[in-house]
């Protein structure tokens, strides 16, 4: 049987002097994709097209969703802990990279741990926006601004994320995120009004919110970059990140400065905590709940995180409340929950 094979669009079409073969069938394959086969009496047509997303199962949905609700939310508490006596910007560094290098062991292991061009690409503006200029700028800041009012100010990050998303692609927010938004802000800033949380420092304070915005961004980029292999990217970007904030240590003078023999055994134990329990399992399933998951459901860490870090914040450090900074918690937590709420569906109506 004569056969001649040219590409016509995204398939290969095969011809052959065989005109019976009236057949069409699909092959599903784990690599994400599928295989249509499709003959007619005159040719065979090849093409692989992107399958639907299977539903995540739910006991990985609400696995995933437990560490970044309560995990995640104590790590404000341990890196006040770990740069107590550990320089912040060397206990970032240190902290995603033995955490990412763990990981891309794990990927390798598996025979899924050779990364691409693209996937180092993506790494760099993650682990750039995330990392350096989101973690790190916020653990620099836990030194200076109590624990809970970090939580609080960097759970608006859903509000950056809408106003960016509308400053590039002009994607108007509903009514209710609208509202949201402008709760969120009011609330934002009734919490900082000296006379209701005290003099709060301003270049740490300011560094918080810059750091939300940045994660903000790092957000949407990765969701509209997202990639099949979630592990080998979470490892890559905190790899990445890891020595850009490395980097960052070095030029600040921190490795020169460090000495372990100054390192508390409480500081050490806060160290691994965010290691093992802040990104190995928090901050890999934040990433996994940011591309599996719908952005209202995913995004909802961002005001019960702040719940979990003040109430160790009080328990912990002592740190208190004003009845004016609860109203104003209450106020920005309820703006962002109205952000996440789902929109409307349409009633469908008969043609």
């Amino acid at each position: 049987m004569g056969l001649r094979k040219r590409f016509c669009g995204g398939g290969i079409v095969v011809r052959t002097s065989n005109r019976r073969l009236p057949v069409r069938f699909v092959l599903s394959v784990s690599t994400g994709m599928r295989t249509i086969v499709e003959a007619t009496e005159a040719n065979v047509a090849v093409a692989r097209i992107a399958a639907p997303r299977r539903p995540p199962q739910l006991a990985m949905t609400v696995l995933a969703l437990g560490c970044v609700w309560i995990l995640w939310g104590s790590t404000f508490a341990a890196i006040h802990i770990a740069s107590a006596t550990i320089p912040v910007y060397l206990m970032v560094a240190t902290r995603f990279t033995i955490a990412g290098l763990i990981l891309w062991a794990i990927c390798l292991a598996l025979g899924r741990g050779l990364p691409s061009g693209a996937d180092w690409r993506r790494a760099l503006v993650t682990g750039a926006t995330l990392l350096l200029l989101g973690n790190a700028v916020t653990a620099w800041s836990t030194q200076f601004v109590p624990t809970g009012l970090c939580s609080l100010l960097l759970c608006l990050t859903p509000i950056w994320m809408a106003l960016l998303t509308f400053a590039f692609s002009r994607e108007r927010p509903r009514r209710a995120a609208t509202i949201g938004m402008l709760m969120g802000l009011g609330g934002m800033a009734l919490l900082l009004q000296p006379s209701v949380t005290g003099h709060l420092p301003l270049l740490p304070t300011a560094a918080l919110i810059f750091g939300s915005i940045a994660w903000a961004f790092g957000s949407i980029y990765q969701r509209h970059n997202a990639t099949s292999n979630v592990l080998l990217a979470t490892a890559l970007q905190m790899i990445v990140g890891g020595v850009l904030v490395g980097i960052e240590s070095a030029l600040l003078g921190e490795w020169q400065r460090f000495d372990l023999a100054m390192v508390s055994t409480t500081s050490l134990l806060g160290f691994a905590w965010l290691i093992v329990v802040g990104s190995l399992f928090a901050y890999s399933a934040y990433l996994w709940t940011m591309q599996n998951l719908p952005t209202s459901l995913a995004s909802t860490y961002a005001y019960v995180n702040p719940v979990v870090s003040l109430i160790l914040g009080a328990g912990l450090f002592g740190e208190r409340l004003t009845p004016l900074a609860i109203v104003a918690s209450i106020v920005i937590l309820g703006g962002v929950a109205l952000m996440m709420l789902p929109p409307r569906r349409q009633p469908m109506t008969s043609p």
